[in-house]
């Protein structure tokens, strides 16, 4: 068994960022004054301020601050026949990371297929986990130089070099194959608006995408997105 995996993901409130963080949030920019002594520390909070927001949005990136608000997996066969696709979905992260691990129990995949797993994907999934206390039914090796468990195809295609990553979309134009049908800032905006179930659909769009990547790279030809997203399984996992 095979999986091709993806994740989205939305950002801490600020509030909450900063509480664990250990740091107090500033409050907002104030009336200049006249003074010199006025110029110089409202320079100073300006300087903090701007650090603090670089550090905030570096943050979503991070399973620390952030939390899976859905995971999307596709299933194959060892010889990549499709074998269905699912989307966990909703507020209660901690039941969707223990629905995610109890599938994963009865799969056993022996390959992960991902776009930046090992360095994103993966490692915001455990980290939920620990903080969830949802512990792993298997172990993934995230072993860098290796294209088994997991086979990473940002990784792979820069040959492991960070100067030759790619985003997804730009892999997919560059091997000809469907590209992605949005983007992953989108997300927030569809969370905030109640759009769940239209994050699982974008999610595992992406996770087609992430499979013909796979394919091309293999020297294979993908099947059409209509024949690997046909009537997938979408779950809602509802509040805590």
């Amino acid at each position: 068994m095979k999986v091709v995996l993806d994740i989205e993901t939305t950002q801490a409130p600020r509030e909450e960022w900063a509480r664990l963080a250990g740091i107090d949030a500033l409050p907002p920019a104030s009336r200049e004054g006249t003074a010199a002594s006025d110029l110089f520390d409202q320079a100073d909070a300006r300087a903090q301020r701007e650090e603090q927001e670089k550090r905030y949005e570096q943050s979503s990136f991070d399973g620390t601050f952030s939390r899976i608000v859905c995971i999307g997996l596709l299933l194959f066969s060892d010889a990549m026949e499709p074998r269905g696709a699912v989307g966990w979905y909703g507020a209660n992260e901690r039941e969707l990371l223990r629905q995610f691990w109890a599938r994963l129990k009865d799969l056993r995949p022996a390959l992960f297929i991902t776009h930046n797993g090992l360095g994103f994907d993966l490692p915001f999934i455990k980290k939920r986990s620990i903080i969830h206390r949802v512990k792993p039914s298997m172990d993934i090796s995230l072993a860098r130089f290796r294209t088994e468990p997991v086979f990473d195809t940002m990784a792979v295609w820069s040959n492991w070099d960070n100067r030759g990553w790619v985003k997804l979309d730009v892999l997919a134009r560059a091997l000809h194959v469907e590209t992605k049908s949005g983007s992953g800032k989108q997300v927030a905006d569809m969370w905030a608006r109640g759009q769940g179930r239209a994050i699982a659909e974008y999610c595992l769009q992406d996770t087609y995408v992430t499979y013909a990547c796979y394919q091309r790279m293999m020297f294979r030809d993908p099947l059409g997105r209509d024949k690997i997203l046909h009537e997938p399984e979408l779950i809602e996992v509802g509040d805590a």
